[in-house]
């Protein structure tokens, strides 16, 4: 088999709702996962690698007459150890360590005037940190029949969203019309 990746993902979560607190619903937890990949085929595309995500979130919500307010955190963390690998005298893959540490964030709003009519806008930031496919490639991609180099040198990309809309519910059908945008760069 030319590329053949043994790949042990083990995904953990724990969520904790709050006890109400004046008609606050809040949830705060952690999740994450702990990924370790060898390679058994013939071909080599990435390194082996362990990985190690962690994130910290809260969530709260709050609902009045006939507006609803809600609003996230989260902070993540990525520790990422991709081994070094020879072929013969040349080195295909030098060992490397890096961290992605980030933050994303929501705010938002429904409103509803009537009982057929609701109004929402949310504004969003997030967080992306690079694959180890992006950071170390460097091999034959079968599949897509090209040659990938990786770029250690890339960095999170983080983006800002803002959306508005309007949804129209009625006993026999639904509209909903929506205006989205979205932005991102790749800083720290």
């Amino acid at each position: 088999e030319e590329l053949y990746f043994d790949l042990k993902t083990l995904s953990y979560s724990l969520q904790w709702k709050l006890p109400e607190q004046k008609e606050w619903h809040t949830t705060i937890g952690f999740n994450g996962m702990r990924q370790t990949n060898e390679n058994k085929g013939v071909e080599l595309l990435i390194p082996d690698y362990s990985l190690f995500d962690a994130g910290l979130f809260m969530y709260t919500q709050r609902s009045f007459s006939k507006t609803t307010w809600s609003g996230g955190l989260r902070v993540d963390s990525r520790a990422l150890d991709a081994k070094q690998h020879w072929e013969g005298t040349e080195e295909k893959f030098a060992p490397f360590r890096q961290n992605f540490t980030n933050w994303s964030g929501s705010v938002g709003v429904s409103y509803e005037p009537s009982e057929n009519v609701v109004l929402k806008a949310n504004m969003a930031r997030g967080f992306r940190a690079p694959t180890l496919a992006e950071l170390s490639s460097n091999g034959s991609h079968v599949g897509t029949n090209r040659y990938e180099y990786g770029v250690k040198e890339l960095r999170s990309e983080t983006s800002f969203q803002l959306d508005a809309g309007i949804e129209l519910g009625f006993e026999h059908f639904n509209l909903g019309v929506s205006a989205f945008r979205n932005s991102y760069r790749d800083w720290e």
